[in-house]
């Protein structure tokens, strides 16, 4: 399955958007303290840059080469195991749960019952909902989220993807 993934997949990938912080031990806010994924909507390269960068490399991208996926990192402090965040589509309701779904079958740490597939006008500034927006719904985006605090095993169950 790698060695597919490696030749059918060209994969980019931002190891941190976040360096100043997180070497200040920040995991979430910039050296200035913003939280830049709440910054994404912002048009202020010179306050953002490394938000400017990966924004300007993923519209890049996209003109060049059909985008299919975006998966954006985060730890979670509240809750539990890992899940997704994914935008909703008014369209094709189906579409954007089939990842995590597969992903759900494939991993036993991941919780598809605790996926969320909104898009919330407080969130609307977070890298998922603004390149969603300004791509106009191509690619499927995803904010995986991976608990601080662990995993709880769950029942072996079917996802209701409705």
């Amino acid at each position: 399955m790698a060695l597919y993934l490696r030749e059918n997949i060209v994969f980019k990938i931002v190891p941190m958007i976040n360096p100043d912080g997180v070497i200040h031990g920040h995991y979430r806010t910039s050296l200035a303290g913003a939280d830049l994924n709440r910054r994404w909507k912002t048009k202020n390269r010179r306050i953002y840059p490394t938000l400017g960068a990966t924004k300007s490399m993923i519209k890049k991208f996209a003109r060049e080469r059909n985008i299919e996926l975006v998966l954006d990192l985060h730890g979670h402090s509240r809750k539990f195991n890992s899940f997704m965040y994914g935008c909703s589509d008014k369209i094709n309701r189906i579409k954007p749960r089939i990842f995590p779904l597969l992903f759900a079958k494939q991993c036993k740490y991941f919780s598809f019952k605790d996926c969320r597939f909104t898009m919330q006008k407080s969130k609307e500034c977070t890298a998922r909902i603004q390149i969603y927006k300004e791509l106009r719904g191509k690619p499927v985006f995803f904010t995986l989220e991976t608990s601080f605090c662990g995993y709880i095993p769950d029942p072996i169950h079917e996802p209701n993807i409705m």
